[in-house]
């Protein structure tokens, strides 16, 4: 068999140029994989709805809810955790009212300085 045979056989199915081949390519990909805009609309919403209801769900989220409660004056070897440990309720857990001391006073990071006043929470049963 010559080679002009062969050729002959594709020769309908592709053209001599490359762009021409990449083109017949990407068309054929397109027609296999075409899918109906109906559906890709349908998942936008769907999407656009979950998102925006758990952004709902996370904002309102929350076991207790936080009261001011008395004041105290930080003294001298005072820490957040010691605070915590005194005057915390029994069943609670120490690490989230250091938390809870925390985000009543506003406070980034665990130090404290002698002489600040912070405010102790108290939780809504």
């Amino acid at each position: 068999m010559k080679y002009s045979t062969y050729k002959s056989i594709y020769e309908s199915a592709y053209t001599k140029t490359s762009e021409s081949r990449t083109m017949y390519v990407k068309d054929q990909f397109m027609q296999r994989v075409k899918t109906p805009t109906w559906l890709v609309k349908i998942v936008t919403i769907t999407l656009i709805i979950i998102i925006g209801c758990s952004a709902v769900f996370t904002a309102f989220a929350g076991d207790e809810q936080l009261l001011s409660g008395d004041q105290i004056v930080v003294s001298q070897g005072d820490t957040l955790w010691g605070i915590s440990l005194v005057h915390k309720p029994q069943q609670m857990d120490t690490r989230v009212y250091v938390e809870a001391i925390k985000k009543v006073n506003k406070i980034e990071h665990n130090a404290i300085q002698i002489g600040q006043v912070l405010v102790l929470p108290g939780f809504d049963r």
